[in-house]
């Protein structure tokens, strides 16, 4: 059973082991409970599907004489003497001499700061296997915080692929582990409780496509044998999810299509012709292509899902404002909906241009606009005098309404859920909206076939003209000097500049130099950038702080930008021509190259310097390297052959990594990582099981149809 099935049927007495609270694991009392509801886990089913999020591997073991310093390793031991003192600064220590397994002595040690019952439950003379860093102290190495367990027990912690799990305050790594395997081990009187899941693929599907059955997978994808049993088990459930996806989405894109009605949009080739002509600039031959595909969507009364990708600053925006034209030509609606209000009120400032000479009327409506003025476009868009609503998702609210909505465009689709781009749909009064997504984040062609299987696709593969190319470098933190240097010479020009970290503070995670916000924008106050307006901005700060600080910058009150990623998707700032990603070898590339595309929007030629130690990053040899456009010159890789790039250097899989990137919705898959054979493999499954039961009503595709049914509500998009 899937995760928090048993809450949907509170009143039906168990239907498995699964149902029971977790409580019924050995170990779990009360207060455990209470912390594992903070991550949603409230019935043994919902703990076994808690899956690790990567793996210490302890699997190979090493004689103590061969133990190599700065690395994780594991050895059989026989402890020594175990002696505890306190240290300098009051913390008890506790240590432990380490003898070969034969008991030959050695200088190893072992030691833990706190770990108080390690010598209440290991004796001297002990055999164990310990798991964990060695690193030199003084002229002896030592095992530093290790994990312990007797030689002669089964092996959970130590000597093996030990799961790491995603915890939350109050629940110890050691403790998820034991509760875990108790559960798929057995241990409460019985075989483990994996063997109660139910097993959603027929036969015929496991067979066709060499799939172990799920309670193998499961069993081996939180506590697998060896590296090719866990790559096969997370294949497996992978397989599950990302089929359970695929027959979702197409189910909805066929519901929509036979149930759906839109009004078709329509104005004369000679109209929009001078529309065209109107414009301050040539349309690029993609835009062209890109808007006659959406043209002729908005033509028919099928509703149009479409999805347009275009690389930062490749004129999406004027393509959906021609589709916006077209609408009101044909007196209808458009809602223009953006992920923040500085982007909503940049397009809003975009379309006044476009509209400038006799366009349709429109008006920017977010949570800052109250009172009168609120009211009046209220009224406008009720009454149909206001033709294009700009605004963020205060659009979507249940007080704002339409008189003939006919188009929604959803910039940066990929920062909204699905559940509010759908939201549009119910805003047609009568018909369904025409819906148009877009986004400047390259997506691979192996995705188009899962998260947008119910999309058609445009895209706007090429600059307008005049835009030149950003010069990319790649410096290590010793060049940094010249990087301020260069930073302060571009103010000087009356300039602005980013730096941008993986961090937002330097507690976050103990023991490390990686940059962050708020350190490095206090020592470039006191120290290199010194005299020049600096100003901080990150995602712990309330989002009309955040919008506060950019709105500065784009007056150019701020010289200099330190922020986190929250500025990968942002407004145009023409006037920022220096870009400074420190710790680049933190990001991915999708991530570098929406950085990057925060510069290069005016006149002047833009820097982007990436500073990193890690010269033999093929990601970051990826955003230096050059490719040859149609005229012959050398031009940075863009958006999508930094996709592909990106897709080829991860691979399929990483899977003892932690995971880059990814979407909540999904607890295995990484879309953005993920092989393009299982999608295709589940693609043809689905359109297989969909062709002869397009309901999914049989009785051997109960449990799929019980999984989408619980994928749409789970996350509220039914």
């Amino acid at each position: 059973m899937t995760p928090t099935a048993a809450r949907t049927r509170a009143a039906d007495p168990p239907a498995t082991s699964l149902d029971l609270p977790v409580t019924r694991i050995p170990g779990i009392g009360a207060e455990s409970a209470k912390l594992l509801e903070r991550m949603n886990i409230h019935t043994i089913g919902d703990l076994l599907w808690h899956l690790p999020s990567r793996f210490d591997d302890f699997s190979k073991f090493v004689p103590l004489r061969r133990l190599v310093p700065n690395a994780s390793q594991t050895a059989v031991a026989t402890l020594g003497r175990i002696s505890q003192r306190r240290t300098a600064s009051g913390k008890l220590m506790t240590e432990a001499e380490l003898a070969e397994e034969d008991g030959t002595p050695t200088d190893v040690r072992a030691t833990w700061f706190g770990r108080a019952f390690v010598k209440e439950t290991h004796r001297e003379g002990e055999r164990v296997r310990i798991s964990g860093k060695v690193r030199f102290f003084g002229r002896t190495l030592q095992f530093s915080q290790p994990t312990l367990e007797r030689a002669d027990a089964e092996a959970v912690h130590t000597g093996r692929l030990v799961p790491i799990y995603p915890l939350t305050e109050g629940i110890k790594p050691g403790q998820m582990r034991r509760w875990l395997h108790t559960a798929i081990e057995g241990g409460m009187r019985r075989t483990g409780l994996v063997g109660e899941v139910a097993e959603p693929l027929p036969p015929a599907i496991r067979e066709r496509h060499r799939l172990p059955d799920i309670a193998s997978a499961l069993r081996q994808v939180h506590f697998p044998d060896d590296v090719e049993r866990l790559f096969a088990a997370r294949r497996r459930l992978a397989f599950d999810e990302l089929l359970v996806l695929q027959l979702a989405l197409a189910q909805r894109r066929a519901r929509w299509t036979a149930q759906a009605s839109a009004l078709p949009l329509f104005v004369p080739d000679a109209e929009l012709a001078r529309w065209i002509g109107e414009l301050p600039f040539a349309l690029t031959g993609a835009q062209q292509k890109s808007f006659g595909e959406i043209r002729g969507d908005l033509g028919k009364r099928v509703p149009m899902s479409r999805l347009l990708e275009g690389d930062v600053g490749s004129g999406k925006t004027v393509v959906a404002a021609l589709a916006a034209r077209i609408a009101a030509g044909s007196g209808a609606q458009t809602a223009l909906m953006a992920p923040t209000e500085l982007l909503a009120e940049q397009h809003a400032r975009s379309l006044a241009a476009l509209f400038a000479n006799g366009g349709p009327t429109h008006a920017l409506l977010t949570s800052s606009v109250t009172g009168d003025r609120r009211r009046e476009i209220l009224a406008g868009l009720a009454d149909g005098s206001i033709d294009v609503a700009v605004g963020t998702h205060a659009l979507v609210e249940e007080h704002v309404a339409f008189k003939r909505l006919a188009l929604a465009v959803v910039d940066e689709q990929h920062r909204f859920g699905v559940r509010q781009r759908a939201t549009f749909r119910e805003k047609g009064t009568g018909t369904d909206p025409h819906l148009l997504l877009t986004t400047a984040t390259p997506i691979p062609q192996t995705l188009n076939q899962t998260i947008y299987r119910d999309l058609d696709i445009s895209v706007i593969d090429e600059l307008p003209l005049g835009r030149q190319p950003i010069v990319t470098h790649l410096r290590t933190p010793e060049q940094l000097p010249r990087v301020w240097e260069g930073v302060r010479l571009a103010v000087r020009r009356g300039q602005q500049a980013f730096v941008v970290t993986p961090r937002i503070d330097p507690a976050e995670e103990g023991g490390d130099d990686v940059p962050s916000a708020i350190a490095t924008e206090k020592d470039l106050q006191k120290e290199e950038l010194r005299g020049l307006r600096l100003a901080l901005m990150h995602g712990r700060m309330p989002a009309k702080e955040r919008d506060a600080v950019m709105r500065r910058f784009a007056d150019g009150e701020v010289d200099v930008l330190v922020a986190t990623t929250v500025v990968e998707v942002g407004i145009d700032i023409p006037n920022a021509t220096v870009m400074v990603v420190l710790g680049a070898e933190r990001f991915g590339l999708a991530q570098l190259h929406q950085l990057r595309g925060r510069i290069g929007r005016g006149s002047e030629r833009s820097y982007c310097v990436l500073v990193s130690d890690a010269s033999d990053s093929e990601r970051l040899a990826a955003m230096t390297a050059k490719k040859r456009d149609d005229d012959g010159r050398e031009v940075p890789l863009d958006g999508f052959d930094l996709a592909k790039r990106d897709l080829a250097i991860r691979g399929a899989g990483e899977f003892l990594g932690e995971r880059q990137s990814g979407v909540p919705e999904l607890r295995i898959v990484d879309l953005a990582d993920v092989d393009p054979e299982l999608i295709s493999e589940t693609a043809e499954e689905a359109d297989r099981i969909l062709a002869g039961d397009a309901a999914l009503a049989r009785s051997e595709h109960a449990e799929l149809s019980r999984a989408v049914d619980q994928l749409w509500r789970r996350y509220a998009l039914a």
